[in-house]
């Protein structure tokens, strides 16, 4: 890289990433990155969460890159394993919607991913932390947890970013959605569904948060203040086009930290960071300073 004297890299890869389609192609990547003179360690994740203790093992034993090979959750875990550390992650996407990397600018083709770890910037950027856990994309509180908890993983990898609208029509249908309460130093605020947003980013073809920046040291908050199914298809229509933040059934704000609970309702509203189930309410959410060294363009 040109910032980095990068020798030892530890590739952290999913075998199951994108539907296992790329698994082939996990030696060829790692031949790649051989090519551009590092040497590099291969480390297969087993199950949910290891990728987190691969990438925290990989800092511990002196490597000087986590090369993440693998989709949005894979990379959400290894992100926990390096976050707050001076160890930078590379992104090799391979996953169903990808959506970091389309956010930094990351090349969604392999061998083009794999050219930028030898030749691209390593920069700082800021981290989201719901709880105990960092996400780089998004905290979301409410319905699309409860998307992300119910997802069929036929259906994601059949119809990639529309399987969340199909999921998310069949969940508010079968479920009643709770009112929550977002406290923060700027206001309090009631709503249904909130999404704490480090990037503008949210879901391939969806901007939440359109406004985020992943480097201003603070993250926006969507909130939408109406459970009924108008203002919910309305939302998510105008979501669509960037278009949601000015409705006034929506609160929109930027913040350092906020503490979430249920005011009413059933008792178990999950979260999800990057499009993975993390926890439930109650919890605190903050922003993470420079919290993340990664590859860029």
């Amino acid at each position: 890289m040109k910032n980095a004297d990068v020798r030892r890299v530890a590739a952290v890869y999913n075998p199951t990433s994108g539907g296992g389609h790329f698994r082939k192609d996990v030696p060829l990547i790692v031949e790649s990155l051989r090519g551009f003179g590092m040497t590099v360690e291969e480390f297969a994740t087993e199950g949910p969460g290891h990728a987190t203790y691969l990438a925290r093992r990989a800092v511990t034993q002196g490597f000087d890159l986590v090369c993440c090979i693998g989709g949005d959750g894979t990379v959400n875990e290894a992100i926990n394993g390096v976050a707050e550390t001076d160890v930078p992650l590379a992104i090799i996407p391979t996953g169903t919607v990808n959506v970091l990397a389309l956010e930094l600018g990351i090349p969604l083709e392999p061998p083009d991913a794999c050219r930028l770890l030898a030749e691209g910037d390593v920069s700082w950027v800021d981290l989201g932390k719901a709880g105990d856990r960092y996400f780089a994309l998004m905290a979301g509180i409410g319905m699309d947890a409860a998307v992300v908890a119910s997802m069929n993983p036929v259906l994601k990898r059949t119809l990639h970013e529309a399987a969340f609208i199909v999921q998310g029509v069949a969940t508010y249908l079968t479920r009643e959605e709770p009112l929550l309460r977002i406290e923060t130093a700027e206001k309090i605020v009631e709503g249904y569904f909130a999404v704490f947003g480090n990037a503008s980013n949210y879901g391939g073809i969806v901007g939440i948060t359109p406004l985020a920046d992943m480097r201003d040291g603070l993250l926006d908050v969507c909130v939408l203040t109406d459970k009924s199914f108008l203002s919910t298809a309305w939302y998510w229509l105008a979501a669509l086009m960037n278009s949601h933040t000015s409705h006034p059934k929506v609160e929109y704000f930027r913040t350092e930290a906020a503490h979430v609970s249920v005011v009413e309702g059933e008792d178990e509203v999950l979260v999800q960071t990057d499009g993975e189930v993390a926890g439930r309410l109650p919890l605190d959410c903050r922003v993470v300073p420079r919290a993340l060294r990664i590859v860029i363009p």
